[in-house]
């Protein structure tokens, strides 16, 4: 398979025993070439091939199976674990979406029953992911991903396997100190301190690929400087909620980092 067409191959994970879902062949028409497997398949499957995204359709099997086959994927080596993991559901509460970000998938697409819905949002992340810069700008219904892998591999590659994990070590330590210096700011009302600790903690975010947690505390920062006292304290839960799943994900997709780095 040449590189232009592994950017339109598409892995559908879905329980076949039910009979199927029309998914698959909505994405063959619009020109993709989709594999629709179940659980175990689809894991051997990802680790052989090159995938542009990876769907799971909750509708057709349960959370706990879903949740274990991302896990398995993004335990897979660079690149085949660096890919876009989408849920493809009706409804999923907030508590479940957690969940779902929690091993490493990047979004939600609720079926809506309209085709053109499903393939605008399929082609805004296939044209993310295919972006070396995937998650660095905000983009119409791309939501940025917790990591970019690319960014720590080439981090890897920069520093030596050996070192990588004393570094990322250093990173959660200071990613948490840096949370309580910026609540600490928001809380004293102090709206420019609080845009300086964004800042410093966007610029150490993107140096470890946490592209979510850098979209949030850009936002802060831009509020900062703005002097919105007020939208600080409303984007601060959600920053926060970033820094503890983000430096868990990598704790845990990083098992060689100490195990006693402090956490926010």
């Amino acid at each position: 398979m040449n590189p232009s067409d592994a950017r339109r191959r598409i892995l559908l994970i879905e329980d076949r025993r039910t009979g199927g879902l029309p998914d698959a062949a909505i994405l063959a028409q619009a020109g993709y070439v989709v594999d629709a497997l179940d659980g175990l398949e689809a894991c051997a499957a990802a680790a052989q091939h090159p995938y542009a995204l990876i769907l799971m359709a909750l509708g057709a099997a349960d959370l706990d199976g879903v949740i274990e086959a991302a896990r398995r994927i993004r335990r897979l080596p660079y690149p085949r674990g660096d890919v876009p993991i989408l849920v493809l559901t009706g409804t999923l509460g907030e508590t479940d979406r957690e969940r779902c970000r929690a091993v490493g998938m990047d979004g939600f697409l609720t079926r809506s029953g309209e085709q053109e819905a499903l393939l605008e949002a399929v082609a805004h992340w296939v044209e993310a992911a295919d972006d070396p810069t995937w998650g660095l700008d905000a983009r119409p219904g791309v939501t940025a991903p917790l990591l970019n892998r690319r960014t720590l591999a080439q981090l890897e590659e920069d520093l030596g396997a050996e070192l990588l994990p004393e570094v990322l070590s250093t990173f959660l330590t200071e990613t948490a100190r840096r949370l309580g210096l910026l609540e600490a700011r928001v809380g004293a009302g102090d709206a420019a301190g609080a845009a300086d600790e964004a800042h410093a903690l966007k610029g150490s975010a993107g140096t470890f690929g946490a592209m979510a947690l850098r979209q949030a505390v850009d936002e802060m920062e831009r509020s900062g400087r703005g002097g919105d006292a007020a939208r600080l304290t409303a984007l601060l839960p959600e920053v926060r909620r970033l820094v503890t799943t983000t430096c868990a994900l990598l704790a845990a997709e990083y098992s060689s980092v100490v195990a006693d780095t402090p956490r926010p």
